[in-house]
């Protein structure tokens, strides 16, 4: 009596369409989760955008004040330092008038340059250059620090440029983050297709071409999303 030879098992031919049915459903997984991060990414860099915009504004409006806080400064030293010389050279003609005699123009002399040094007394008080510590002469005869004074001026100005610029870069960082994961999601798109397709055609060649193309698009763009998540 003959052996009888054993049968080979046929291989399921629907074992493609289940590993296409299997990676749908990681597909649709994952672009759930590009899709939050895309989202994500749209709202940091509206956030990024908006907070850049009004430091823009701030900022504009802080130079504006320091250029108009500067001008009063400066015009009121040019006036301080015109009625100094006024005084003192109205002293010097006094002197030179009382040589000559001339008593009582020198005593309209003296009295001018009073007047004279008075109103540079009174534009000291109200300015910030004579009046705080950090620029003020330190004798009559000194010059206000001005350099130190400009220095402190522009400093607020200076921080409020330097985080618009900061805001402006996130603005940048996250909006182009947004961008690639659209890109992605487009791929992903792409993929979902051929799974599509290794589920409705009856080949088992064409099953096995479109699963593993969409499995090597489906590991692209995760590697994709880790990059720019990371990057």
């Amino acid at each position: 009596m003959s052996e009888s030879l054993p049968v080979p098992t046929p291989r399921s031919p629907d074992r493609w369409k289940t590993a296409a049915l299997v990676l749908t459903i990681l597909t649709t997984v994952f672009a759930s989760v590009l899709a939050a991060l895309q989202t994500d990414a749209d709202l940091r860099a509206s956030t990024a955008d908006r907070d850049s915009q009004s430091l823009a504004v701030l900022a504009s409006g802080e130079l504006q004040r320091t250029g108009i806080v500067a001008n009063y400064e400066f015009s009121l030293l040019v006036e301080i330092i015109k009625d100094l010389q006024t005084g003192t050279v109205l002293e010097l003609t006094a002197l030179e008038q009382q040589a000559r005699g001339e008593e009582g123009n020198a005593e309209t002399s003296l009295l001018l340059a009073a007047a004279a040094k008075a109103r540079s007394e009174h534009g000291q008080a109200f300015s910030t250059l004579y009046t705080d510590s950090r620029y003020a002469p330190t004798d009559e005869s000194a010059f206000p620090d001005l350099q130190a004074y400009s220095q402190d001026l522009y400093i607020r100005p200076n921080e409020i440029v330097a985080q618009q610029n900061e805001a402006a870069d996130l603005y940048h960082l996250w909006s182009s983050r947004a961008d690639a994961y659209v890109t992605v999601l487009t791929v992903l798109a792409v993929a979902f297709f051929l799974f599509g397709l290794a589920q409705t055609v009856q080949a088992l060649q064409l099953q096995r071409f479109f699963v593993l193309s969409g499995t090597l698009l489906l590991a692209g763009a995760i590697l994709w999303t880790v990059s720019i998540t990371l990057g």
